[in-house]
């Protein structure tokens, strides 16, 4: 089974989105750090997501920009 080539960014930024909210919730649960603004699983905030979407974009983009210079 083979992934469509359109597909393949869309699953390299959901991965790497995954990554980092995992790595943060972690990071969140052994520090014991929760502030009053933790709304997603009662430890990440909005402020966490958009900080992950951003990182996914740029990751993303900068994955699809060396595969088009080799």
């Amino acid at each position: 089974m083979t992934i469509p080539p359109k597909l393949k960014p869309v699953l390299f930024g959901l991965i790497a989105f995954l990554i980092f909210t995992t790595l943060s919730l972690v990071l969140k649960l052994v520090t014991n750090r929760h502030s009053s603004e933790d709304i997603y699983f009662g430890v990440l905030s909005n402020k966490d997501l958009l900080i992950g979407l951003g990182i996914a974009v740029l990751l993303t983009f900068n994955n699809q920009r060396q595969k088009t210079l080799k």
